[in-house]
Formats: C-alpha cells, structure tokens, sequence
C-alpha cells in the first residue's frame, strides 16, 4: 500500500534568512575551502577505480 504523503518541511524566520546566506555563499565557502570541480572529479576516479573490475587479472 502506498504511504501517506507528509508536509514538506519549510524553513521560517531566522533560519530562512540563514540558508538564504549560506547559498549566497556557497561558491565563495568552496574556494576557501580549497574544493574545485577538478578535485571533487579526481577523488569520485578514485572512489570508482575502486569499485572497478580487475579484467586482466579476473577478478570482480
């Protein structure tokens, strides 16, 4: 049976004033932290390389 459908929570007040600057933010806060396309792009190769079958040596 399907499941009843909840309320999608929303954020007010305060905390809507701090998302909104913390998206304002957000590319800023990856420079600072040294985060770039070319590193995320380089660990998910690592990341794969490891799920990644050994042909040449048959193993899975």
């Amino acid at each position: 049976m399907a499941r009843e459908i909840k309320p999608t929570p929303t954020l007010r007040g305060e905390e809507a004033v701090e998302f909104w600057k913390k998206m304002a933010n957000f590319k800023q806060s990856l420079a600072e932290k040294g985060i770039t396309r070319e590193s995320v792009r380089k660990n998910a190769m690592l990341l794969k390389s490891i799920f990644k079958d050994d042909v040449e040596n048959g193993i899975r």
